[in-house]
């Protein structure tokens, strides 16, 4: 077989033979949290790659701990609690901005985002996107309106049944996922767009006590990275290292979007606690630390302390 299966010793022997120091608590772990979880997921700044290319399998520099790979899987997993925290929050300020632009725009219709004429395909997009998300939609609402012993929304199924099928937008926006409301930006037309991007400045003006140009297409390209990440928090995978669809789709670029979105404080809080895990990481991995920080898209703690400073003054 590939991968055939290998019992806890086995596991740990395999460690052990290839360099790693295990320790008493090294069973229990892996018998809680998985062998590919842990060292699949969080070898990479720990392998020797000259001895690993000579004997054909991994080799780990010499000293490497199984605490030491631990402690990068731990750091990554209350990273991801704390990104998600804080993505959350920005999902649902595109979610209140989309729909309150768009039924603004279209107070006289029932259920205007169902009809393709009030929504425009992206220019920039070669396939359709409206005829699909309109489907997506019109399922929402018909799962939503039954039964909720049948797995129906309460709230979806009021509107339906009691409101002549007319389910506003502010209702809607909540039972749809984070890449149905940004597909929604994208497609929801130039003024409603328009509309929404100035009120994501006004935000940020109310928020920071200054200007800030944010365009529509910025806009896009924030909620694109934040859908990708927060898909990487929700199914627990390795994020401090991600790059999901291109390099300059770094962690700290996240963190960059999300002070345009963010009130100020909590985009400062966030940044705070980014900063304890990294300081604690230092403390635990000394010699990885550097490495890590940059697979992260950060030169180092110091870097981060001063953009944290620039947001303090400004």
């Amino acid at each position: 077989m590939y991968k055939p299966f290998k019992s806890i010793d086995d596991q740990i022997a395999l460690l052990e033979s290839r360099g790693v120091i295990c320790d008493r608590d090294t069973r229990t772990i892996l018998m809680r949290e998985g062998y590919y979880s842990i060292v699949n997921g969080y070898k990479d700044p720990f392998l020797d790659p000259t001895a690993t290319v000579r004997a054909g399998d991994d080799r780990y520099l010499p000293g490497t701990r199984f605490d030491d790979i631990l402690h990068l899987f731990n750091f990554d997993r209350q990273l991801r609690i704390t990104v998600f925290k804080s993505l959350i929050l920005a999902e649902a300020v595109l979610r209140t901005t989309c729909a309150y632009c768009f039924s603004q725009l279209h107070q006289d219709e029932a259920n205007a985002y169902q009809q393709s004429r009030n929504l425009n395909q992206p220019t920039n997009t070669e396939h359709d996107i409206v005829t699909p998300l309109i489907n997506q939609i019109e399922k929402i609402i018909s799962k939503g309106a039954r039964d909720p012993r049948e797995g129906g929304k309460g709230y979806i199924r009021h509107c339906v049944l009691d409101h002549d099928s007319e389910v506003p937008l502010w209702v809607l926006v909540n039972d749809m996922t984070i890449g149905q409301v940004a597909n929604f930006y994208r497609v929801m037309g130039r003024e409603a767009r328009g509309t929404a991007a100035r009120q994501f400045e006004e935000l940020y003006r109310t928020s920071h006590k200054k200007s800030r140009e944010i365009t529509s297409d910025k806009i896009d390209s924030i909620y694109s990275r934040i859908k990708n990440f927060r898909n990487i928090c929700a199914h627990d995978e390795r994020l401090y290292c991600a790059r999901p669809f291109g390099a300059n789709n770094s962690l700290a670029q996240l963190m960059r979007d999300l002070e345009l979105v963010l009130t100020k404080q909590k985009h400062r809080e966030f940044l705070q606690q980014v900063e304890s895990l990294m300081m604690r990481l230092k403390g635990d991995l000394p010699e990885h630390a550097s490495r890590i920080f940059k697979d992260m898209g950060i030169d180092s703690l110091e870097q981060l302390r001063s953009y944290m400073e620039s947001i303090r003054k400004n």
